[in-house]
């Protein structure tokens, strides 16, 4: 159980990349506010934006390398994601849409092995900002995974996860390896799981993300992603 659970939080958070078939998925705004007219780009979309970011020494480089069309909505597709730590390498491919100033994230079927042993946890797609909001204000959704482990005996298993997001500082300035960015607003992602009716325990993830610029630093746990450089078309 503690396993599975390592690959979950790892697959949301993104801990290492930052980003990353969708499952039953309901947003659900705590304040009630509706998609309003962006307070500016806080994630820039187009084909061959791509960021890179460091952490502890080790530097990743996500790229847009495609768009889709889905149900009438622009998707925008990164190349890779990838996140790992002792215990748990996983693989997903992930999209970006945005929503006048709501930003969702889509992941694919998440890959991943620990320890020797292979599982699969279904996709999902969740609402993981929105840049109108004022500070304090937050939102709510919830969705299920799927997770199937390639083990003798162990079952499929459904997973319930509720995320809250809050906003917690706007239209500030950070300082993110010698460059200062400004217009810059601080978030903070809440996961809360459950399984078979009971909690599986919850965590938190800080984001900055930078109007014009996108996520220039990640906070989960003991360990951070700032951004290094990042190249915009």
């Amino acid at each position: 159980m503690k396993k599975l659970k390592s690959i979950a939080l790892v697959a949301l958070f993104m801990s290492t990349s930052l980003f990353v078939s969708c499952s039953s998925d309901t947003d659900n705004p705590t304040n009630e506010e509706t998609p309003e007219v962006s307070t500016g780009d806080y994630w820039p979309t187009a084909i061959s934006n791509q960021w890179v970011l460091n952490q502890g020494g080790s530097e990743t480089t996500m790229k847009i390398i495609s768009s889709e069309k889905i149900n009438g909505e622009t998707y925008f597709k990164f190349d890779k994601f990838f996140s790992a730590n002792t215990d748990v390498t996983a693989s997903a491919t992930a999209s970006l849409k945005k929503v006048q100033g709501d930003y969702f994230i889509k992941l694919d079927d998440i890959v991943s092995n620990a320890n020797g042993i292979s599982s699969k946890i279904s996709g999902y797609e969740f609402v993981f900002f929105k840049d109108y909001l004022e500070v304090n204000k937050t939102w709510t959704g919830t969705y299920t995974q799927t997770t199937t482990i390639d083990y003798p005996g162990i079952p499929v298993i459904k997973m319930n996860v509720k995320y809250t997001g809050t906003i917690l500082e706007k239209g500030i300035t950070a300082s993110i390896k010698n460059v200062t960015y400004k217009d810059v607003i601080k978030f903070k992602l809440k996961l809360e799981t459950s399984l078979e009716g009971q909690s599986a325990g919850s965590t938190e993830a800080e984001y900055l993300i930078a109007k014009g610029v996108g996520v220039i630093k990640f906070s989960f746990n003991d360990s951070s992603s700032e951004l290094v450089s990042y190249k915009l078309n």
